[in-house]
């Protein structure tokens, strides 16, 4: 029988608790012992076991073989790799409508192509708590009926998104992860993604019951998505909202972007009781979207072969050379268009990075029925989708993706 090598201590990429694995609930597997005191009397019961069979397998109350594991505390199921591997938490953070859900999808989809970074295995740890950024990669990337529009949905405040559990007689709700593996070379990593509608980040969103937002506490990098189609400014550069709006992009919105990213440093540091003089324990990525849409206002133009350097593989991660050009472009976009995000971001994260992308890689039209925006899947061609991700992940782990280090 193979040897297993268990990390030290493991955080539950469901309620953020930490824990040693010898600690760790199995999901029992006798129907008899439905009910648990968490998840309520339609579950299995969660047990810590007494009794293993050769293999080391759990054996529980009632003599069955059970293989499933689950959280001490909020008692979700964890996939076998939460033991076994490291886990690298990244935070997507941005307002309502910024479009974190399209690059979500994109970046993953692109990700598992294995055509996006040189040597990197890129795969679901867990389909089941994948399922909704599945449903909207099938629906743009691999839809059986490539001709017909479909809808670009916006994420929920509740539902499918969410868990909710019992403990000590309330009631907590909390985020689904998504959950990949990443091996490149001899590393192998946990990656734990959280898609939260953009409201949960508006101030006084936050509740003690609802922690849908306290990865923050145990993220590794933020990456901050900002959709400049929402800036009154950015909208008059383009020609105004009906041009904009057009072109699939919001044309405007009341919302400062620049005080989510604010209000995410504010719970940053609540949660993990730092002094307001400490600085962020992680590097800030902001990920400019839809830069298909404004990417004529920078100067050299944000597009595929940005700097000079021709890709033919849009979705591919350019060189740090290029990315290093686009920052600088971006940054003198901010300078002149959003100037108060430019100067959040600089007093938040003095080394803060920036990477323009495009999740569809062209405008998508409105329905003529609800406004809501709808694209052709065959028309879909990204531009950097996962460029912000693999930025973020060079901070957490630059031994992983040394050649995106910052020299």
């Amino acid at each position: 029988m193979a040897t297993r090598t268990l990390v030290p201590s493991l955080t539950c990429p469901h309620c953020w608790s930490e824990f040693p694995p010898a600690q760790i609930r199995f999901i029992s597997e006798h129907e008899a012992l439905r009910g648990d005191s968490v998840l309520g009397e339609d579950a299995q019961m969660r047990f810590l076991p007494s009794r293993f069979d050769a293999h080391g397998r759990a054996i529980d109350p009632l003599g069955t073989v059970c293989s499933r594991m689950a959280c001490r505390r909020c008692h979700l199921e964890l996939p076998p790799s939460a033991l076994e591997l490291p886990q690298t938490i990244l935070s997507i953070v941005g307002a309502p409508g910024c479009g974190k859900s399209v690059m979500l999808a994109a970046a993953t989809f692109s990700l598992r192509s294995g055509l996006v970074v040189d040597g990197l295995s890129f795969l679901d740890a867990d389909p089941t708590l994948n399922d909704l950024t599945l449903e909207l990669e099938a629906s743009l990337f691999r839809s059986s009926t490539p001709d017909k529009p479909t809808m670009i949905a916006k994420t929920d405040l509740s539902g499918r998104l969410y868990r909710s559990f019992q403990i000590e007689d309330a009631s907590w709700s909390a985020p689904k992860p998504q959950l990949f593996v990443c091996s490149r070379g001899a590393r192998r990593q946990l990656l734990c993604l959280y898609d939260n509608a953009g409201e949960h980040f508006l101030p006084g969103r936050d509740t003690p019951h609802e922690p849908v937002t306290r990865h923050l506490a145990a993220s590794r990098a933020l990456v901050f998505v900002v959709d400049p189609t929402q800036d009154q400014r950015v909208v008059e550069r383009l020609g105004g909202a009906d041009v904009v709006r057009a072109l699939g992009g919001a044309g405007n919105s009341d919302q400062r972007q620049d005080l989510v990213l604010i209000e995410a440093a504010n719970r940053v540091r609540r949660l993990r009781a730092m002094s307001v003089n400490d600085p962020l324990p992680f590097r800030i990525v902001i990920a400019l979207a839809k830069a298909d849409i404004w990417g004529c206002l920078t100067e050299p133009e944000i597009r595929a072969d940005f700097g000079g350097v021709p890709v033919k593989n849009t979705i591919a991660v350019p060189s740090l050379e290029v990315l290093e050009g686009a920052h600088a472009a971006c940054v003198a976009f901010l300078q002149e268009c959003m100037p108060e995000l430019l100067a959040t971001a600089r007093a938040l994260d003095p080394k803060f990075r920036i990477v323009p992308f495009s999740g569809l890689g062209r405008p998508p039209s409105r329905s003529a029925v609800d406004s809501r925006l709808t694209i052709c899947p065959r028309d879909v061609r990204p531009v950097w989708p996962a460029a912000p991700l693999v930025v973020a992940l060079s901070e957490a782990e630059p031994h992983m993706f040394a050649e995106y280090v910052r020299r």
